[in-house]
């Protein structure tokens, strides 16, 4: 498990995404890759109709940098966020829509409905995702737990049990992960600049 950070995520999107297409009613839904974005499709009879969100633009004051290698730190790791963006959105969605819709639900019956659709939707995220970097991985992770102020722990355990996610994160620990911690701000400098600049508003 080279990419601890990227193998979570892609567990997590195969277990929500079924929630997502299994609402859809009168129209068919597709991920798909387009020139290295992840775009939602919705497929109505013979029509193709490309469905997105436009973001809100913020604008923020320039940077102000130690030194040269601080610099080039920060511009390393907005490439790699501009790479994970759509996938943190991605999963922010399914999950809050996933709390919605299993609001009341037995666990075992949200468990159920959720592995109806994960062959495919593991077909749509796991090649993107597996080439991921280990620092792709983890400011991927870390967007997510910031804007739900909740560890990637307890996001694992809410969907599939406390046992799940107990084995994730003694798998992450191997690798240097702790999954229980959070995001916490100050803890790396350059990273909470980014969270910053790549500011993830969903309605």
């Amino acid at each position: 498990m080279k990419h601890f950070a990227t193998l979570v995520i892609i567990l997590w999107i195969t277990l929500m995404s079924s929630r997502l297409y299994g609402q859809a009613e009168g129209y068919d839904t597709t991920i798909v890759h387009q020139d290295g974005r992840v775009m939602r499709i919705r497929i109505i009879g013979t029509d193709t109709i490309f469905v997105a969100t436009i973001p809100e633009v913020v604008v923020k004051a320039p940077r102000v940098f130690a030194n040269d290698e601080e610099y080039r730190q920060y511009m390393r790791y907005r490439r790699y966020a501009t790479d994970v963006l759509p996938y943190a959105i991605q999963s922010i969605k399914l999950y809050r829509q996933y709390q919605e819709e299993t609001e009341g639900m037995k666990h075992g019956k949200a468990k159920k409905h959720a592995r109806l659709m994960q062959k495919d939707v593991k077909e749509d995220f796991t090649n993107p995702l597996k080439d991921l970097t280990r620092t792709q991985g983890k400011i991927l992770v870390k967007m997510i737990e910031r804007h739900l102020n909740t560890p990637m722990y307890d996001v694992l355990k809410n969907v599939r049990g406390g046992f799940t996610a107990a084995k994730w994160q003694a798998v992450g620990r191997l690798y240097g992960y702790d999954l229980k911690a959070g995001y916490t701000p100050g803890e790396d400098k350059i990273l909470d600049m980014i969270l910053g600049d790549f500011e993830i508003n969903i309605e």
